[in-house]
């Protein structure tokens, strides 16, 4: 407890052995002082060095005491976090009548958006979950802000009917509304933090995380005719889209690491062998991953500098190459580096936890998700007398 939350009892000295008084939390911010009641009356036997004695229900009050202080702390911290004027009059706008927090949720949530440290295609994502929110429309307080509410937000985000810019109909995958939960989550719980909401809604909200398991990426045979298809094309867009596409499928770079390549930056060699030693721009995690033969190819022939003017243009490309190789999947620059993980690293043998650093993984229950896939390395690998022991 600090000198800005106190607790007092009988403050205007009227409580004896047989009279009873309210026990009172005052907030003290400059010269200014808010008292609030919580509701306990006792008398001068029952109140003692701060805390309540002498009584039935002795525990059950000093609980709630303590949570309503540490509740006025919170949101002093929240002022000073959210840079409101420090006085009594702005505490109350935290609170209602019963002492229920009121202030505009959404207004805050904005303003945190805006305010936190991140990358713009993450604050554009937040964006989007801000955006669906209001749609629903029933955050509008931090009272708003529960299981309740969550659980109705969830069945929304599942219904709700959006379209795209050219008409069509957007089926959010779980995988996709797991994210929109991720985002409001941080939101919460910083909320929660602060002390601007009694407690965590979700702590108790069962959210599946989709099917991210499953990771489309290339098969060998698939890689040789992409090959093959640059080898023979002799149109110098297309093939600066195929060689970029290309340089993902061999060193595993995400799009915006293998656009922020520098040969003469990001290049060490050891033992006679060069590397690509970077870190993702995304989480800011070393990774190192060698240059193959293929991946020599490609920057020899591109000058060693590789460039991609529109990543719309790009993706706009990849769909034709996906038609040419027969995918299933849409072919985006995220299959690429699955690819990388899954055809070029596993598929070869190579060991999941030297995945996690080729690929920059900061957990490696990340790289696991790509250790389930590659099908080459168990056919190659597996003896084939095993087929016959339960014959």
């Amino acid at each position: 407890m600090n000198n800005r939350v106190r607790t007092v009892f009988n403050r205007r000295k009227q409580a004896s052995a047989t009279t009873c008084a309210a026990v009172e939390i005052v907030v003290c911010l400059g010269r200014e002082r808010f008292y609030f009641s919580i509701g306990i009356f006792l008398n001068t036997t029952q109140w003692k060095d701060g805390i309540v004695v002498n009584h039935p229900k002795s525990a059950i009050f000093n609980e709630q005491i303590q949570k309503k202080v540490t509740e006025f702390e919170r949101i002093i911290i929240a002022m000073e976090v959210n840079g409101d004027d420090m006085t009594t009059q702005q505490f109350k706008t935290y609170l209602s009548s019963d002492g229920s927090n009121r202030r505009n949720f959404m207004a805050w949530m904005r303003e945190r958006i805006q305010s936190r440290k991140m990358r713009e295609g993450t604050r554009k994502g937040h964006l989007t979950t801000y955006k669906a929110l209001q749609r629903f429309g029933k955050f509008k307080t931090f009272d708003d802000v529960t299981l309740t509410h969550i659980y109705e937000f969830d069945m929304f985000i599942r219904e709700e009917e959006t379209y795209t810019s050219t008409g069509k109909l957007i089926e959010r995958s779980q995988a996709a509304i797991h994210n929109y939960h991720k985002r409001f989550k941080s939101y919460v719980s910083e909320a929660f933090r602060l002390g601007l909401i009694k407690d965590n809604p979700y702590n108790r909200f069962q959210d599946k995380r989709g099917e991210k398991g499953k990771r489309p990426h290339l098969t060998k045979d698939q890689i040789k005719q992409l090959i093959a298809i640059r080898e023979e094309s002799a149109d110098r867009v297309a093939n600066k889209y195929l060689d970029f596409f290309l340089f993902q499928i061999f060193t595993g770079m995400a799009y915006s690491d293998a656009k922020s390549f520098d040969y003469t930056q990001h290049i060490i060699t050891v033992d006679g062998h060069d590397y690509i030693d970077g870190h993702r721009m995304k989480t800011g995690e070393e990774f190192i991953t060698p240059i193959l033969p293929y991946t020599q190819k490609i920057l020899e022939r591109n000058d060693y500098k590789l460039h991609i003017t529109s990543n719309q243009k790009y993706n706009q490309f990849l769909k034709g190459v996906g038609l040419a190789l027969g995918c299933s999947f849409p072919l985006t620059t995220h299959v690429a580096r699955h690819t990388f993980a899954c055809t070029i690293s596993l598929g070869e043998g190579i060991p999941k936890e030297v995945l996690q650093v080729m690929m920059g993984h900061s957990s490696i229950r990340t790289t696991e998700l790509y250790a389930k896939l590659p099908i080459e390395f168990v056919t190659r690998n597996l003896d084939k007398k095993l087929f016959h022991v339960w014959g």
